[in-house]
């Protein structure tokens, strides 16, 4: 392994230290949760609804005080909503907050909020589809979890690897 072969790691683990202080003012705004569902949007939806819908906010609320014991509470999820989608998607609420809470690990959204209106210009296309795993990746990402007692963890871990088995495109 060579110099030229190390060069890309370097670049990704200086670029990698620099996040947290480029994300920071954002998540301490919007919150980790939120940046999960926006960068996940059209694969919590699919790419039908995520072309006429738009996560504008997630309001959570307000912490206990220290010493109060409740237990953690989801927040409301704002959706802009464009022409009649608004309608279809009160009829999949309930599947849409457990797609929603599947990816982002927790219990984050308990309730969503439809605002009808126009989607902003220059609105991101919905992503393309995801490419299909190959038959060894998904028995070598079965294989590393199949251990595991917990099932909700298993499968969050399981759809973890199956996310970074199709960001390599191809690569072993």
């Amino acid at each position: 392994m060579g110099p030229q072969s190390r060069l890309p790691a370097m670049a990704l683990k200086a670029i990698a230290r620099q996040v947290p202080r480029l994300t920071r003012e954002a998540l301490k705004r919007r919150g980790p949760a939120f940046a999960t569902i926006v960068a996940e949007w059209a694969n919590i939806v699919g790419p039908a609804l995520a072309a006429s819908t738009l996560p504008e906010k997630l309001g959570m609320p307000p912490r206990p005080p220290k010493g109060v014991d409740v237990p953690a509470q989801a927040g409301v999820l704002t959706l802009r909503v464009s022409g009649g989608a608004a309608m279809e998607l009160q009829h999949l609420a309930p599947q849409l907050i457990e797609r929603i809470n599947s990816f982002a690990g927790f219990r984050a959204v308990d309730r969503l909020r439809f605002v009808q209106g126009p989607l902003p210009l220059g609105a991101s296309p919905p992503a393309p589809p995801p490419r299909p795993l190959t038959v060894a990746e998904k028995a070598r990402i079965g294989a590393a979890v199949e251990s595991l007692g917990d099932p909700e963890l298993k499968g969050a871990l399981a759809r973890l690897g199956e996310g970074l088995a199709r960001g390599r495109r191809g690569k072993a």
